[in-house]
């Protein structure tokens, strides 16, 4: 069972390891140490230790940060073909077909059903991500981020999709909130919405059989 209310206290458990995980976090490229450092606290709360761990071995932080992106993006790979595919299509035609009404209704009828494509392949790539995202990080394997039966057998279970849920909207909350104190806004959301919902989801992944 996921401890929710370890997984929101947990990014203030240890101020100092907060505060550099914020500076990382506003700094292009430098910022994919923190993501792997958010990796690394999720692994260790698959066994339910939620104190944060040690800001150490930085250049592995940064590796795992910057294949954390990678996996992320080959997932949504699907959904950007699609979205390009639409706007090109619905460009192409408004070029070839003038102001014809006809022509503007079809690029209309192209963009809405592409976005709808769009927006359900973008959505399934959100919710596989974090699984993929647990599987590499457990086994330490970037081809791990790919096994995807293992990937889908944990994902669709109730547990892991109240995390993914509960923890997305805490995380949007989060960002909400905070989007309103300039520069260092963003850079604070950033770190504290993803450790805590990547701890909610570690814990739901490890769960599963």
């Amino acid at each position: 069972m996921v401890n929710y209310g370890e997984a929101i206290k947990r990014p203030f458990s240890d101020l100092k390891k907060l505060a550099i995980g914020i500076v990382l976090s506003l700094i292009p490229i430098v910022n994919f140490i923190a993501f792997g450092y958010i990796l690394e606290n999720s692994k260790t709360a698959m066994k339910k230790k939620f104190e944060l761990t040690e800001w150490k071995n930085w250049g592995d932080l940064f590796v795992k940060g910057l294949l954390m992106a990678v996996i992320s993006l080959i997932y949504m790979i699907p959904a950007l073909i699609v979205f390009f595919l639409t706007i090109g299509a619905a460009v192409l035609k408004g070029m070839f077909m003038g102001g014809n009404p006809m022509s503007s209704l079809a690029a209309i009828s192209t963009i809405g059903i592409g976005l709808v494509v769009f927006a359900i392949l973008a959505i399934i790539a959100a919710y596989i991500i974090p699984s993929a995202l647990m599987n590499y990080i457990s086994k330490n394997k970037f081809a791990a981020g790919f096994a995807l039966s293992e990937i889908t057998k944990k994902a669709f279970r109730g547990e892991y999709f109240a995390a993914w849920l509960i923890g997305g909207l805490y995380n949007f909350a989060i960002v909400f909130v905070l989007s309103f104190i300039p520069w260092i806004g963003a850079a604070i959301a950033s770190f504290i919405g993803s450790m805590t919902f990547y701890t909610m989801v570690a814990e739901a992944w490890a769960s599963g059989k």
